[in-house]
């Protein structure tokens, strides 16, 4: 059952176990010459991810090693048994995200063994990656959630059985008008999961981009009219296809990737914004945008017209110079508003074949926020004040882009923050008592100072507004 090649067998990548419980071998990684690297690996660390599809559970290891994945019932549980192997740590890890209950270290002679307690059955699937880039040798499982649940069946009429409706005497409503579809703004926090994007220290550039992107999703959605759809919500990560997926499904009809810059040279400092190149295409893009179904669905044609190739060759070009014109448009505006709000500088736009923004259905643009790399830019990105302020330059940018003056007016026109004051807390300060005396409320207080409870420490020091007078 040893992949030749190193590869994983199928059966356990896809998850699939025989009739009755079987062992599924699995070969994590094999030295030259086709023998194990000495003794078993030890499991350094124990990690999951839970993302809306999928709960990923990751294994790393010292070295490399083999290992058998158990599928067993009464209770649903998954066991990951990793020959010769032993644990950096001991302990349950609880998880509770509604598919997975917890993790559980089990300590043999012959191996190190992980059970997955699952909520219900549920298929999985899992893979192992070499050590790479600094990265250790892991084993990966994810448990898949379960499809949705069965629409409700409609009630079974009698044979020959006819629906008769009863007469109604009350005079019928009036049509409700459609309410007006708002502009749909997808933002694309990068990186997530397993994949932290770029690191300094412990800055993780996929806690960065989060950030950012639920303060710039919370002011687009304070707006009348305008909607935003995040790619994702938490720390999971998401194939790059799921993210224009995403946008597609969505009906966006603005996409926005935010991600941090490196370089280098430390030097280096401040915001770029690309857009859709397409020179360098892969074979595979240049398939999907021959693909003539798929190109009547982005220009909009309904799905049972059938025109001619000429047609949709002359559509697909001006949809995608239309596109790439506001793009372009964009980025520029994108990159203004960053210099006019003052917290970074705006660098240069430039063009790229970035996968994320081949999506021909709209307007993209991927922000690079500011660079990691740089001592300066690192400060900027650590504060959350400077994070806010440039959700708020990518929102102008935004409105400056539709030429949306009465949105602008309104953000222009609100009052400047005045959550400046640095307050070191004293013997007796409660939240509730510092929200009435600054003029605010303990919620505002918790979330401006990322506060995970209501207690708060004599010393602690906190953002607060300036004091208000006593009523």
């Amino acid at each position: 059952m040893w992949s030749p090649d190193n590869a994983i067998p199928r059966t356990c990548r896809s998850g699939k176990v025989f009739s009755r419980i079987t062992l599924l071998w699995c070969l994590l990684l094999m030295v030259p010459g086709g023998a194990m690297a000495g003794p078993g690996p030890e499991v350094v660390r124990i990690r999951h991810f839970s993302a809306p599809d999928h709960t990923r559970v990751v294994l790393d290891l010292s070295g490399p090693g083999s290992f058998e994945i158990v599928r067993v019932a009464n209770p649903d549980r998954i066991a990951v048994n990793v020959f010769g192997a032993t644990f950096a740590a001991s302990g349950s890890i609880a998880v509770g995200d509604g598919l997975v209950k917890g993790i559980r270290r089990n300590a043999g002679t012959s191996r190190a063994q992980v059970v997955l307690d699952l909520t219900a059955r549920s298929e999985f699937r899992s893979f192992s990656l070499p050590a790479d880039q600094g990265r250790p040798h892991r084993v990966v499982v994810d448990i898949l959630r379960n499809g949705r649940p069965a629409a409700k069946p409609a009630a079974a009429k009698a044979p020959g059985s006819r629906s008769v409706r009863k007469a109604d005497s009350r005079p019928p409503e009036p049509a409700l008008k459609p309410a007006p579809r708002p502009f749909r703004v997808i933002i694309d926090p990068g990186h997530g999961g397993l994949d932290p994007g770029a690191t300094r220290g412990k800055v993780r550039e996929k806690d960065v981009v989060l950030d950012i992107s639920r303060e710039l999703a919370r002011l687009i959605n304070a707006i009348p009219g305008y909607r935003a759809e995040l790619t994702r919500q938490n720390d999971y990560g998401l194939e790059l296809w799921q993210r224009v997926d995403f946008a597609r499904r969505k009906e966006g009809d603005l996409f926005l990737s935010i991600h941090c810059n490196t370089h280098p040279r430390k030097n280096v400092s401040g915001m770029e914004v690309y857009f859709l190149s397409m020179r360098g295409a892969t074979d595979r893009e240049a398939k999907e945008l021959a693909d003539k179904e798929n190109a009547a669905q982005l220009v909009g044609l309904d799905p049972g017209e059938r025109p001619d190739d000429l047609v949709v060759d002359i559509l697909m070009d001006l949809q995608m110079s239309r596109v790439m014109h506001e793009s372009s448009r964009l980025a520029g505006h994108l990159l203004t508003a960053a210099d006019e709000g003052g917290v970074v500088q705006g660098r240069k736009v430039k063009q790229a074949g970035f996968h994320v923004l081949k999506s021909l259905a709209m307007p993209s643009a991927l922000v690079e926020v500011a660079y990691l790399s740089n001592r300066d830019d690192r400060r900027i990105l650590q504060d959350k004040g400077s994070r806010q302020k440039i959700a708020a330059s990518l929102l102008q940018g935004i409105l400056q882009w539709r030429k949306d003056g009465q949105a602008l007016a309104r953000l222009q026109g609100e009052k400047p923050d005045t959550w400046t004051r640095r307050y070191t807390v004293a013997k007796g300060d409660n939240l509730w008592r510092l929200a009435r005396r600054h003029g605010t409320t303990v919620t505002e207080i918790s979330r401006r100072n990322n506060l995970d409870s209501g207690a708060i420490l004599v010393g602690q020091r906190l953002t607060l507004p300036q004091e208000s007078p006593q009523p």
